[in-house]
């Protein structure tokens, strides 16, 4: 793997300015699932289609998406991070949403959603 697109998967999803990061293809229904329920939760986010502009170049794309399966274990998109932490892809996010896991990445990294509530985590007493 090019060091450079390493870095770059690294850095990316490191980012505080942008700290939600959806690793995506534009044509994929699952990706476009992942995009839909951050914009309808209100869910600021950075999106990078893989299929798209320089990444239209076949060796820069297959090395971001094997750092990203060695970051997920799993070759699949999308792949939504939050913080630098690997949340999965759309059915993971939309499990975390239910189970109250979305919440609590988005409260632990001090990520506000401006839409619809979120579950918030149950706690033990």
């Amino acid at each position: 793997m090019n060091e450079t697109s390493k870095t770059f998967v690294d850095r990316t999803i490191a980012d505080p300015e942008h700290p939600v990061t959806l690793f995506s293809l534009s044509w994929c229904s699952y990706c476009r699932g992942a995009r839909q329920l951050l914009e309808q939760l209100g869910i600021p986010y950075q999106v990078f289609e893989l299929d798209r502009g320089e990444f239209l170049e076949p060796r820069l794309q297959s090395e971001v998406r094997t750092r990203l399966q060695q970051l997920t274990s799993s070759g699949t998109l999308p792949q939504l991070f939050i913080g630098g932490e690997s949340l999965g892809g759309y059915t993971d996010t939309v499990a975390a949403r239910s189970n109250g896991k979305l919440a609590a990445v988005l409260a632990r990294h001090a990520i506000q959603a401006k839409g619809p509530e979120l579950k918030r985590p149950e706690r033990n007493n």
